[in-house]
């Protein structure tokens, strides 16, 4: 009876230790694919310099040229500065050009299917020397306002680098940001900068990344705002006694047939479309005056990056103004 009751224990044993060499290598790989799943690092989508040429930032991301022709206006008006603050002198030049337009203008992004996304913006003023004269907003997927009422300036001042940093996700086809949720049609996002009642809308470079979104702060090389913060980290404050800004939007209702666009134009110059905005948020109707209320319809905001011509005649109207009395003489004589 003892020796079939050491048998009994004896065949557990080995049962048990049996059972833990099987089970150990499975958990020990389900550990691995789970940590190498959590550790996807991150992938440029897209990324353009706008108004420039290609650049490779510190962090090896590699910005191409600015593919949009005939749209807004390029302009280099930002090498004129001797320095650009907040960033690293390498990637100085992403800040020292930009793309702006009268209107609204935008570009088509390309997206990777479905995962954890982070689009970095960036800005530099390079013009005004004051708040509240350039103020716009920045419109993701036609339908989420991802910056609302930027002023540049008011963030950093004249002649400093400003990030923007929105985080988003894309699950089935579908976009979500803050509970928003749209689709995205052809693999593509829309990325629109909205003329606003202060001057014109710009963009100077932006970054498109898939992947592990909690290392952008770590490889990231300015200080930024960052919209819709990833897991584990809070939301940004907004800066105590900072001025509420009230834009005027200029979206138009778009047609959901005509946001398929084919594979040839996404690679060719994209449209020049105007987009209005068919109602103001409740917390911007909330901090309107009676002043915010009135039409803005006056005259069109003069090109601020054009040339004084009045300064480069002076001095030949000085000149014919001394050489008509010495012509008087020459003639008395």
């Amino acid at each position: 009876m003892c020796n079939v009751a050491w048998k009994r224990g004896l065949c557990w044993d080995r049962l048990r230790a049996s059972g833990q060499r099987t089970w150990m290598p499975l958990l020990l790989a389900l550990i691995l694919i789970a940590s190498s799943s959590a550790a996807e690092p991150l992938k440029v989508i897209y990324a353009v310099n706008a108004g420039g040429d290609e650049h490779t930032d510190l962090n090896g991301v590699q910005y191409d040229a600015d593919p949009l022709k005939g749209i807004g206006i390029a302009s280099d008006y930002g090498k004129h500065l001797l320095m650009i603050g907040r960033v690293q002198e390498h990637d100085e030049v992403l800040y020292r050009t930009e793309r702006y337009h009268t209107t609204t203008f935008g570009y088509d992004l390309p997206s990777d299917g479905d995962g954890d996304y982070a689009l970095i913006m960036k800005f530099c003023e390079v013009y005004f020397d004051a708040p509240q004269k350039k103020v716009f907003d920045v419109l993701l997927n036609r339908k989420h306002t991802v910056v609302r009422q930027l002023d540049i300036y008011n963030q950093v001042g004249r002649g400093s680098a400003h990030d923007e940093i929105v985080y988003f996700k894309i699950n089935n086809g579908r976009l979500n940001y803050e509970g928003e949720v749209s689709d995205v049609r052809n693999g593509r996002l829309r990325l629109d900068f909205i003329k606003g009642a202060l001057d014109n809308p710009k963009i100077n470079a932006f970054a498109l990344l898939k992947g592990d979104v909690t290392q952008v702060s770590r490889l990231h090389g300015t200080e930024a705002s960052e919209r819709m913060k990833p897991e584990g980290k809070q939301a940004a404050e907004h800066k105590p006694g900072q001025v509420e800004r009230v834009v005027r939007n200029q979206r138009e209702d778009i047609d959901e047939d005509d946001e398929d666009l084919d594979d040839e134009e996404f690679e060719d110059e994209m449209p020049d479309q105007q987009q209005h905005n068919d109602q103001l948020g409740g917390d911007q109707l909330s901090q309107q005056s009676a002043d915010s209320k009135r039409s803005y319809s006056g005259p069109r905001q003069p090109n601020p990056y054009s040339m004084d011509d009045s300064s480069i005649l002076l001095p030949v109207f000085i000149a014919i103004g001394a050489f008509i009395p010495l012509l008087f003489c020459l003639c008395k004589l």
